[in-house]
């Protein structure tokens, strides 16, 4: 059963291209295409999440950051690499999320942009990736079967059937085992 979401922030929420070379929160941010919409649908449902690398910037700037855009409100906990001291793909930052969200791996959607970094991280965990590839800016190369996103999107729009489509798996699952028991 998937009870946690796992975001990434660069150009998975907010646009890169956005932040520029400014500290995030003093930068002019922009989201990317229907982030609003659906975090609207996610929130309640599932814990939701930020797990980001960044240079500079500490858990309370992207807070500030996503304040600035109308985000904060819809994240239970945001783990930044600057704070935990380990940058994705390493798995304590995954690990940091999960705790504060109080979720397994197994319970957990890692949504991302990077393959090296998001998807790797995640799928080293056992944690479903979705590789969110909204324009062309990392043309990286699935290198690995571990670097292989359980799903591909080029609109968080489809997020939510995806999210829809592995309850309905995991509930046919139930079902075959309880059948089996029997």
């Amino acid at each position: 059963m998937i009870k946690a979401i796992l975001f990434d922030l660069g150009d998975t929420l907010i646009s890169e291209e956005s932040v520029g070379d400014e500290h995030m929160p003093n930068a002019k941010l922009e989201k990317v295409p229907h982030t609003d919409a659906v975090l609207k649908r996610l929130r309640g449902k599932y814990k939701l999440a930020v797990v980001t690398n960044t240079s500079t910037s500490k858990e309370n700037d992207i807070k500030l950051a996503l304040r600035k855009v109308g985000l904060e409100d819809y994240f239970d906990a945001v783990v930044t690499s600057v704070d935990i001291g380990h940058e994705k793909p390493d798995g304590e930052i995954f690990c940091e999320a999960l705790a504060r969200l109080r979720v397994k791996p197994t319970e957990a959607v890692m949504i991302g942009n990077r393959i090296k970094t998001d998807i790797l991280g995640a799928n080293r965990l056992g944690i479903i990736s979705v590789l969110f590839k909204w324009n062309d800016r990392y043309p990286e190369e699935i290198g690995s079967p571990l670097e292989k996103p359980t799903y591909t999107i080029g609109s968080l729009e489809r997020l939510p059937r995806i999210l829809s489509d592995l309850e309905r798996e995991n509930e046919n699952s139930r079902n075959r085992f309880k059948v089996s028991k029997q």
